[in-house]
């Protein structure tokens, strides 16, 4: 089955990206925490870039979505192949 993505929702979009991006900062705090105790005094720089990090992807997925929405209704957007599949009841 081929299936086609024509429109993504843009503030949804963002949503997921904010979560992903915070998982990955979540991921990047014991680097950070490394740096922080090697230079003390960029506990400030530290905190702005984990904080940073997270509001460029979700305004980064707000504007790729945009522009994917727009890009889309020239191309047809992305074109996925899915294959069908039966799933059987497993009784404990």
């Amino acid at each position: 089955m081929v299936t086609k993505i024509k429109k993504f929702s843009i503030l949804q979009t963002g949503r997921v990206l904010f979560v992903f991006y915070g998982f990955f900062s979540i991921v990047l705090c014991p680097i950070v925490l490394i740096m922080l105790l090697a230079k003390p005094g960029d506990t400030f720089r530290m905190l702005a870039f984990l904080i940073a990090y997270l509001v460029m992807g979700f305004f980064g997925g707000i504007i790729g979505a945009a522009v994917y929405n727009l890009v889309s209704r020239f191309t047809g957007g992305f074109e996925l192949t899915l294959e069908l599949t039966q799933e059987q009841d497993i009784q404990p």
